[in-house]
């Protein structure tokens, strides 16, 4: 009863019916990906909101004008070639040959140039982006996204144009589009970088998620389509003795070129201050910023400039975050009599087990030693060294124990105290970004699944008429 209903509104508003049950389809998908794929604990509903709306107004309205009055126009007999049976379709070389020319223009000229172009456009727009960064990250997802699509569309559509009545190719599309979207919202659904305080903080209520998302002062995996391409990229690193201002008159040069500073570290060493800054800037203006900030040597700085490709590790892979991700993390811990080379010995140690330095400070300190002669107090010089590190791919137990080992007879041998503590990535000091994103993992075996069963889809497949 529930069914005859269901198609009887189909038949009588095709338009509307398509609309809506588009637009409740692909709000559940993506829905049902946050709950059971990402196992988020709260519901980002500006993102279900933007595949809701794509639902409604382009799976709805959209592909509604594309399959039904347009390729009416232009493929005639698609309706008869439809409601005949499977025997009848084998013989009709025409039909057949008119149906692909169907599959081939809907796969390859439809999706690739309208579909995923307005996909892109309206998540980035509804995040609060603009329609030429979405339009940057589908160039730069293209391949991945198109390779995933035709694995599941190519078999569906040739079911949809070969069997299916005008009237139901729009819940047809739906229907499949239902276990697309869940695909595509585990695979581009999620933002690159959280920008919801309480979901980032989330670890135990979303383990799927990627914390490393998160992009902290340039110790993170930033995106590389983050990225201005178009513009100079330029390094520079100010030392001087410190004073208050210091920082102001860099970043009042770089503002009067019309520069971004899009990253910065800034520390007092000793009686010293030293930045280095990350600077984009239109190429026209980069040689005059960069005069302006070497003539601030003859106010007692001392800068040097190099130009850069932040992006450039991302896309030729030769950085170790862009393969496994961080199996490691670990917060470092060295105190003891200062002496010639400890620095140069710990680091030795961190190399020599395959950690990765993210941060490191070191410094002195004096503290009082009492002698025989209570009477006469000696002083004795001391360092403490702190940071983080961590270590790529698979550091598994034998590698911790090997660690262990290695710090043990490191602190016997020099004399100090040494520790390694294994802590949770936190986004604060850890946050990289594997190139293989767990949703985006789930999204293609999820298409390699549904792929599988095709075949069978496709011979089981009865031939449908008319009503």
């Amino acid at each position: 009863m529930v069914l005859s209903a269901i198609g009887r509104i189909a038949h009588a508003h095709p338009f509307k019916f398509g609309c809506v049950f588009s637009c409740a389809k692909t709000s559940f998908s993506d829905w049902l990906v946050q709950v059971a794929v990402e196992k988020r604990e709260h519901i980002d509903w500006r993102r279900n909101g933007t595949f809701a709306l794509f639902g409604l107004g382009y799976l709805g309205g959209v592909q509604y004008a594309l399959y039904v009055p347009l390729f009416r126009r232009l493929f005639p007999n698609a309706a008869s070639y439809a409601a005949a049976p499977l025997a009848q379709k084998v013989k009709d070389v025409a039909g057949t040959r008119n149906m692909l020319a169907q599959v081939v223009l809907d796969q390859f000229v439809h999706h690739p140039l309208l579909y995923f172009p307005c996909f892109y456009a309206l998540k980035e727009v509804v995040s609060g982006g603009s329609v030429e960064n979405g339009l940057r990250r589908y160039a730069k997802n293209y391949r991945e996204d198109l390779t995933a699509l035709w694995k599941i569309w190519v078999p569906s559509t040739i079911i949809n144009f070969s069997f299916m009545p005008m009237a139901l190719r729009i819940p047809w599309v739906a229907s499949t589009s239902l276990i697309w979207t869940c695909v595509i919202s585990a695979m581009r659904g999620a933002n690159d970088a959280e920008l919801d305080a309480n979901e980032a903080m989330n670890m135990t209520g979303a383990p799927n998620r990627a914390l490393s998302r998160l992009y902290d002062l340039g110790v993170a995996a930033k995106p590389a389509f983050t990225y201005d391409h178009t513009k100079a990229h330029l390094l520079f690193m100010a030392t001087g003795r410190d004073r208050i201002g210091f920082i102001d008159e860099l970043t009042r040069t770089v503002d009067g070129a019309r520069g971004n500073v899009i990253d910065l570290k800034a520390y007092k060493v000793g009686r010293e201050f030293v930045t280095i800054m990350l600077v984009d800037i239109e190429p026209s203006s980069a040689q005059r910023m960069v005069g302006e900030l070497e003539g601030l040597g003859g106010r007692g700085m001392q800068v040097a400039v190099q130009q850069t490709r932040p992006w450039a590790s991302d896309e030729e892979g030769d950085s170790p975050r862009c393969r496994g991700g961080v199996s490691f993390t670990g917060h470092l811990r060295a105190t003891g009599p200062d002496g010639h080379g400890i620095v140069h010995k710990i680091t030795a140690l961190l190399a020599d087990a395959r950690l990765d330095i993210t941060s490191l400070t070191c410094n002195q300190h004096q503290q009082l030693s009492l002698s025989d002669d209570a009477s006469k107090p000696t002083t004795q010089q001391l360092f403490q060294l702190t940071g983080v590190v961590r270590a790529f791919d698979s550091f598994g137990a034998a590698e911790r124990r090997r660690l262990q080992e290695a710090v043990l007879d490191f602190e016997r041998r020099e004399g100090i105290r040494l520790a390694i503590e294994e802590t949770e990535p936190d986004p604060s000091f850890s946050a990289f970004v594997p190139a293989q994103t767990a949703g985006e993992a789930g999204g293609r075996k999820l298409a390699k699944a549904i792929t599988k069963r095709i075949p069978a889809i496709v011979a089981g497949a009865p031939p449908q008429q008319s009503p």
